[in-house]
C-alpha cells in the first residue's frame, strides 16, 4: 500500500484490529453514516478470527427452549461477579448483534443442537443449542478485500455439522473437501472474518492493511483527538486526525516480554494473530486507562506439528476433540494423571497452570499417551493413521520404553495405565470423573454411546505427545463501560476511545462458558462500541429494523 491510501484529512472513526470486534465496530459505526478506517498491522485481514473455530456462543438465539434470562443464570456462575452490568449488557445484546451481523454481512448462522455448554452441571446450562457456526461461505461474488483474510495452517473447510456427521477421520468426504478448496468455499474463522470483511467495506468502511497503530492523542478537553499509524514502506509517521478510536487489536500473548511478567510461567505457545503484541494495552497505559483482568487468557492445550507455521514462526494447534476419544491419557512427569482429559480446554489449561505449595508447576511438563488403536482410528494433528511418525510423536514398542524416550517416570506410567485400564471395565473414572458430564461424552465416540470416554490402552505400539500449556489470547486490558467505552481509574470516560474484544475483555475474569463464548464478547462488545459511536457523533441510528435495548 501506499501514503496515499490513508485518508489525507482524517475520518471520523478509526478502528484498530480487523478481527471479528473491530470490523462488527466498523461495519456499526459506518452504517450510521460514519467515515470509519479499519488499520490492520499484518498484511492480511482477520486477526485472530481468522485463525479460530469461527464459532459464537449466544444463549436464547433462536431457540424455543432457551431464553437470555437462563443464559444469564448461567454466565453469573461462569464469569466474574465483579462487573455484572457487563455480563448482563453481553447476554441482552448478543442476539441483537447476531441479527445485525446476519442482516449486514454474508454470513449465515447454523445452530449447534448437540454442542454442549462447558459447564453442564450448573443451573442455567445448555445440552445444546447456544453455539453457532455458519454456512460455508460462497466468495465468488464477494469484495475484492475479502481475498485478503488469512488462512491458518492445517486449515480444512469443514462445519462443525460436517465433523459431527463424519467423526472418525477415516470418514471424512474429501472430494466434498476439495471441490470446497477449488471453488475458494470458506468455512470456520476464515468464512467469519471474510464475511465481515466483506459487510465492513459494503458499509463504506475503508480496509488498509501494513497499517499499525502505534499512537493515539488527546485535545486539551481529554478526547481522542488524532492517532499515529506505521505503515509499510512509508518513511515516517502517519498522523491521521479522528474524533473516534476503537482498539481492537487483540491481546499481548505474542509479546515475549508482556507474556513472561503477566500470564502464567508454564505458558508455552499461543495460537493468537502473531501481531497480537499488546498494542492495546501499551496504549491504554499511556492515555490513562484503568486496567484490569491482565493475568488472565483463555486457556487451550496444544501440540506444535513440524512444519506449520505462521509468518515464518511455527505455529500450533489446540487439542479439542482428541482429549475426549477412548484409548489416551494424560500424564505427568511423574507419569500420574491430574486431571479429566475430556474436560473443557479452558479448564484443562488451568490444570497444566497450577502452582503446587512448593512454588512449582507440576503439570507444566505434559504428555498425551495413546496407544495404536487410537492412532488408526482417532484423529491427532499432523499424525497420520499408518507411515512413518513424525519428530513430535514418540513411538516405543512397550510403556517403560516410551516413558524412558520422552522422560516420564515408568513406574509411575506404568501404574497409571493400569489404573486406568481397571477403570474402563465399568466405564468410571474413580479419580476426575472423565466420561461423567455432558461435555465429556459429547466428544466421546459415539460407536460406544455407553462409554464414550473410555477404552484401554493396551495395543502396542505406544506413543507420546508433549502437550503444551498454549492460550488462543489473553484477557487482560483496559476497563470500558457497557458501550466500550475505555474508563480512567476514577470511573470517568476518555471520550472518544473503546475498546473490544481480547484487547479489552477483563470482566470475564478466568470464565469460560461455552464453545464459541470468545467471539460472542467481542462481537457484542464491538458492536455495542460501533452504536455508542454514532450516538456520539450524532448520526442517525444504525438500523432501523434493529431494535434498540434500552441503553
Amino acid at each position: 500500500m501506499t501514503h496515499e491510501s490513508l485518508p489525507p484529512s482524517g475520518v471520523d472513526v478509526v478502528v484498530a484490529g480487523s478481527g471479528a470486534a473491530g470490523l462488527v465496530a466498523a461495519i456499526a459505526a459506518a452504517h450510521s453514516g460514519a467515515n470509519v478506517l479499519v488499520l490492520e498491522s499484518a498484511d492480511e485481514f482477520g486477526g485472530t478470527t481468522a485463525l479460530s473455530g469461527g464459532r459464537v456462543w449466544i444463549p436464547g438465539y433462536r431457540s424455543t427452549t432457551d431464553n437470555i434470562e437462563t443464559g444469564l443464570q448461567y454466565m453469573r456462575q461462569i464469569y466474574s461477579p465483579k462487573y455484572p452490568e457487563m455480563v448482563e449488557a453481553s447476554a441482552r445484546t448478543a442476539p441483537e448483534m447476531a441479527d445485525f451481523v446476519e442482516a449486514t454481512t454474508p454470513h449465515r448462522w447454523v445452530a449447534c443442537p448437540n454442542y454442549p455448554d462447558y459447564h453442564t452441571d450448573l443451573p442455567g446450562s445448555r445440552a445444546g443449542g447456544r453455539c453457532f457456526d455458519m454456512v460455508p461461505l460462497e466468495t465468488d461474488s464477494l469484495v475484492p478485500e475479502a481475498s485478503q483474510v488469512r488462512i491458518p495452517p492445517g486449515y480444512t473447510p469443514i462445519t462443525h455439522e460436517d465433523w459431527e456427521s463424519w467423526r472418525y477421520p477415516s470418514n471424512y468426504d474429501q472430494a466434498q473437501i476439495e471441490e470446497r478448496r477449488n471453488r475458494g468455499i470458506r468455512t470456520a474463522g476464515v468464512a467469519l472474518a471474510t464475511a465481515l470483511v466483506d459487510g465492513a467495506v459494503r458499509a463504506g468502511a475503508q480496509l488498509v492493511s501494513s497499517a499499525a497503530l502505534i499512537g493515539a492523542h488527546l485535545d486539551a478537553e481529554g478526547s481522542i483527538d488524532s492517532v499515529d499509524v506505521r505503515v509499510a514502506g512509508v518513511n515516517g509517521i502517519v498522523k491521521i486526525q479522528t474524533r473516534a478510536l476503537v482498539l481492537a487489536t487483540g491481546g499481548y500473548d505474542q509479546d515475549p516480554a508482556l507474556k513472561n511478567q503477566l500470564l502464567p510461567e508454564p505458558l508455552a505457545v499461543s495460537a493468537a494473530a502473531p501481531e497480537n503484541t499488546g498494542t492495546t494495552l501499551k496504549l491504554a497505559r499511556e492515555l490513562g486507562a484503568a486496567l484490569d483482568n491482565t493475568d488472565e487468557g483463555w486457556w487451550m492445550p496444544m501440540v506444535q506439528v513440524p512444519g506449520e507455521t505462521l509468518k515464518g514462526a511455527e505455529y500450533p494447534r489446540g487439542l479439542v476433540r482428541e482429549r475426549g476419544a477412548p484409548r489416551q491419557i494424560l500424564v505427568n512427569r511423574q507419569g500420574r494423571r491430574f486431571v479429566d482429559e475430556a474436560s473443557p480446554y479452558n479448564e484443562l489449561g488451568k490444570a497444566l497452570h497450577k502452582r503446587a505449595q512448593d512454588g512449582t508447576y507440576p503439570n507444566r511438563d505434559a504428555f498425551l499417551i495413546f496407544d495404536e488403536v487410537f492412532r488408526q482410528k482417532y484423529a491427532l494433528p499432523g499424525l497420520a493413521p499408518s507411515g512413518e511418525v513424525p519428530s513430535h510423536v514418540t513411538q516405543a514398542e512397550s510403556l517403560e520404553k516410551l516413558a524412558s524416550a520422552v522422560g516420564i517416570d515408568a513406574n509411575g506410567l506404568q501404574e497409571t495405565v493400569t489404573r486406568w485400564n481397571e477403570s474402563c471395565k465399568n466405564a468410571v473414572d474413580p479419580d476426575f470423573g472423565r466420561g461423567s458430564n455432558a461435555y465429556d461424552r459429547y466428544y466421546g465416540d459415539p460407536a460406544q454411546p455407553e462409554a464414550p470416554n473410555f477404552g484401554p490402552i493396551d495395543r502396542a505400539p505406544y506413543y507420546a505427545v508433549r502437550m503444551l500449556p498454549g492460550t488462543i489470547g489473553s484477557k487482560g486490558g483496559p476497563v470500558t463501560d457497557v458501550n466500550a467505552n475505555v474508563l480512567r481509574p476514577d470511573g470517568t470516560a476518555i471520550a472518544g476511545l473503546y475498546a473490544a474484544g481480547n484487547a479489552a475483555a477483563f470482566w470475564t475474569g478466568d470464565g469460560y462458558p461455552g464453545p464459541g463464548a470468545t467471539l460472542a464478547v467481542g462481537m457484542t462488545f464491538g458492536y455495542r462500541a460501533g452504536k455508542a459511536i454514532a450516538k456520539q457523533l450524532a448520526y442517525p441510528s444504525i438500523k432501523a429494523s434493529v431494535a434498540s435495548n434500552g441503553s
